[in-house]
């Protein structure tokens, strides 16, 4: 009930605050969700990536095998094999690129939690200057003899700064958080990419 009367005293810009909380944290949990390990880098591929180094070059069958487990990982690695027969300087072109293009369909919807970290707190300024605004109109009208009006003003003007910050804080974190996991996540495929393909160059040579 007070956190409902604090949402009440802070006026009509506690409503977009609000809505900005909802939004990042629908935004986290579902890239939090999407950004399972075994979604982007499957261990049972990696598995079967070995039994291809044993057996030699099997262009058609990797790619098949890119196909069935459709992960970021084997994109990444199906760009290198149909670049393979170029060379392995096309090759590591090709797996870097896939890599920045899946980076970028990982870090869907991630722009906007950016934007939240960052507009959450003007929203609370912006309820801040309204607030003092309506404070200072109370005093003009009761005079400096009731430091009690001027005291309760002054206290539901700066809820608003406190709703933002507590709305950015944890989007801000939680985007970085995000962030740090994707580049960890393409630093790997890449690694896995050009180690695995590497060798099919070779042969191809």
């Amino acid at each position: 009930m007070k956190l409902w009367t604090w949402f009440q005293q802070g006026g009509v810009v506690m409503y977009p605050i609000l809505l900005c909380s909802v939004i990042a944290l629908a935004i986290f949990l579902e890239r939090l969700f999407a950004l399972r390990r075994s979604r982007i880098i499957p261990e049972g591929f990696v598995v079967e990536l070995e039994t291809f180094k044993e057996r030699g070059s099997e262009r058609e069958a990797l790619l098949r095998l890119c196909e069935r487990y459709d992960s970021a990982l084997a994109r990444v690695i199906k760009a290198g094999v149909e670049r393979i027969s170029y060379g392995l300087a096309e090759v590591t072109h090709a797996v870097e690129g896939m890599g920045q293009h899946e980076a970028a369909l990982l870090g869907t919807n991630l722009r906007m939690m950016g934007v939240i970290a960052n507009l959450a707190p003007m929203l609370g300024l912006l309820g801040t200057v309204l607030g003092m605004i309506h404070a200072f109109s109370v005093i003009a009208k009761a005079g400096t003899g009731h430091p009690e009006l001027i005291a309760t003003g002054i206290s539901e003007a700066l809820l608003t700064t406190a709703a933002g910050l507590i709305v950015a804080i944890p989007t801000l974190a939680g985007y970085h958080y995000l962030r740090g996991k994707i580049d960890r996540y393409v630093v790997e495929m890449e690694e896995v990419a050009l180690s695995f393909l590497e060798g099919l160059a070779e042969e191809e040579e």
